[in-house]
């Protein structure tokens, strides 16, 4: 079954260039400026590249995986009644989305290492400071992401209509995360959701262990939170039909 989804995947052109494109362009296009790569007392001695762009282009990639890709493919089989033939056959639909899951993760996790790796060995941005934080915040980060994911899949009936609920969750946080703005440039009654929802929990969090940092424990306990919740929320209500 994971074998198939991921050809399936691979197959449709739009969603491994959507994937792999945006953010490597984004880092690419920001690492051809020259000042984009020079130390900065503005991000404590590290560069724009480091402090902001590469975990912007992570936090992009798991955000439009988990909030957008993964439950529009899942509501689609619902729509399709895919989901319906799975459960009077001996694949159960469980499988399905499992082998879903692990297609998207396995994508997002390639993706991460090139921006990492493009990043470090083409373009010279410094290593992570904190590489066990950014792994912790990149691994709390896509479960909770992928867990609000899962619980558009379990309400949306069709394809389009998780595609637009997914835009409707993803942008909103981009926006109030700090992610489009970073954090400390955000008027003041809006800074606390920059670390309580869940993209700017998480992109915030790869920011400082890329600097060196820790992640804050608000960060971390509200991918945590997010995680857990949505993902018994998604178990108790999600529809095969």
């Amino acid at each position: 079954m994971t074998i198939v989804e991921t050809k399936l995947f691979l197959r449709d052109p739009s969603a491994p260039i959507t994937v792999l494109g945006i953010p490597l362009a984004l880092l690419v296009v920001f690492g051809l400026i020259p000042s984009a790569n020079e130390p900065s007392p503005d991000f404590g001695g590290n560069s724009l590249l480091a402090n902001l762009i590469a975990p912007l282009a992570v936090a992009i990639l798991l955000g439009m995986l988990a909030v957008t890709i993964f439950p529009t493919a899942i509501a689609t089989y619902r729509e399709k009644g895919v989901l319906r033939r799975l459960s009077a056959s001996p694949a159960s639909p469980r499988l399905l989305l499992t082998a879903q899951l692990l297609v998207n993760v396995a994508a997002a996790l390639v993706v991460v290492l090139l921006i990492v790796g493009i990043g470090i060995a083409v373009l010279g941005v410094e290593a992570p400071g904190n590489p066990a934080g950014f792994v912790i915040s990149v691994v709390l980060g896509a479960a909770s992401l992928f867990c609000i994911g899962l619980l558009i899949a379990a309400l949306a009936p069709t394809g389009r209509a998780a595609g637009g609920i997914g835009s409707a969750v993803f942008f909103p946080m981009l926006a109030l995360g700090g992610v489009w703005v970073p954090k400390e440039h955000l008027p003041t009654f809006l800074q606390w959701a920059a670390d309580a929802l869940p993209m700017g929990a998480t992109y915030n969090a790869m920011r400082s262990t890329w600097a060196g940092g820790a992640p804050e424990p608000v960060q971390l306990l509200s991918m945590s939170v997010f995680a857990l919740l949505c993902a018994v929320l998604a178990a108790r209500l999600f529809r095969w039909v």
